[in-house]
């Protein structure tokens, strides 16, 4: 397969994860969609590169039908990081940077989003998403599984936790689409004998230990922090404390791939180790004691 065909692969992949993004497989395409687009970028000249894009673009609009405009504009949200990227990638600049400017990119559009949807169409998240969740959850009541009353008062309280966690949810969408697409594009350029810079070896991953010093101010905070708790600081310290932990997961997976390298075991054995790692939020108090204490120094002596 020659040049041209591989871009015209790439290319119909595209389309086919476009018009995903308008069905319930969108949960899933959602963070492959950027991947076609970076691998095109990559590799492709621009003027080659545009004259793809016009022609994904069309297409997508005219299948979806009366979704084309959500489409395009899904579309629109998707490339601009998947340009970003694959232009660093051209550059053979390292991962850390493409990864941390696709992430940057696609939460600023995210948070820009979320505003303009609900500035242009005046959107009330917090009633939607609780008039969503009661719709779900009378289901229960009519079949008499739980009292009257409880589908209106479970629906508030589950809609006051997701609108005062956002900013954390929205964070980690963004980090999670960039490491996805990043990782995937890795290996498509590989097909059309390209290559993307790999990001640090697991086993040299470590956060910065003021991080600690950030986990016990927002503990002690929560600790002395009411359920009723409302206004800026509480939202603040409700977001920051499970981001913390996401950190200090990381920290934990970098200091099990490290032991692994320092004592010789199989490359299968820290990935086993991974497992309840990510199955279990509380042991992330590993990768705490990893980063406020010379640890791995401790395993290799």
């Amino acid at each position: 397969m020659n040049m041209s065909w591989k871009s015209l692969v790439w290319s119909a992949a595209a389309v086919l994860l476009l018009l995903t993004l308008a069905t319930p497989l969108n949960f899933i395409t959602l963070f492959l969609v950027m991947t076609p687009f970076v691998v095109l970028y990559t590799y492709l000249k621009p003027k080659v590169f545009i004259m793809h894009l016009i022609p994904i673009g069309i297409i997508a609009f005219l299948l979806s039908g009366g979704n084309g405009p959500l489409v395009l504009t899904l579309a629109f949200f998707f490339l601009v990081p998947s340009l970003a990227m694959g232009h660093l990638y051209r550059r053979e600049k390292p991962a850390r940077l493409a990864v941390t400017v696709g992430f940057v990119i696609v939460l600023a559009q995210l948070l820009l989003e979320l505003a303009l949807f609900s500035a242009m169409f005046d959107i009330d998240l917090k009633a939607e998403l609780t008039a969503m969740l009661l719709e779900n959850f009378r289901q229960f009541e009519t079949a008499q599984i739980v009292s009257q009353g409880w589908a209106a008062a479970t629906a508030k309280e589950y809609a006051d936790a997701v609108i005062r966690l956002m900013p954390m949810l929205l964070l980690i969408s963004a980090l999670f689409i960039t490491f996805v697409t990043h990782g995937l594009s890795r290996l498509a350029l590989r097909t059309v004998g390209s290559q993307a810079p790999a990001l640090p070896k697991a086993k040299t991953w470590r956060v910065p230990r003021s991080l600690v010093f950030y986990y016990l101010i927002a503990f002690i905070a929560l600790l002395f922090m009411s359920e009723e708790s409302s206004g800026y600081w509480p939202v603040v310290i409700s977001n920051l404390f499970p981001i913390l932990q996401l950190a200090f997961v990381v920290q934990a997976l970098g200091f099990f791939f490290f032991l692994a390298d320092a004592k010789k075991w199989p490359k299968v054995v820290p990935m086993l180790l991974c497992i309840p790692l990510l199955l279990f939020p509380p042991l992330h108090i590993i990768g705490l004691i990893d980063a406020a204490f010379p640890l791995r120094k401790y395993f290799v002596k």
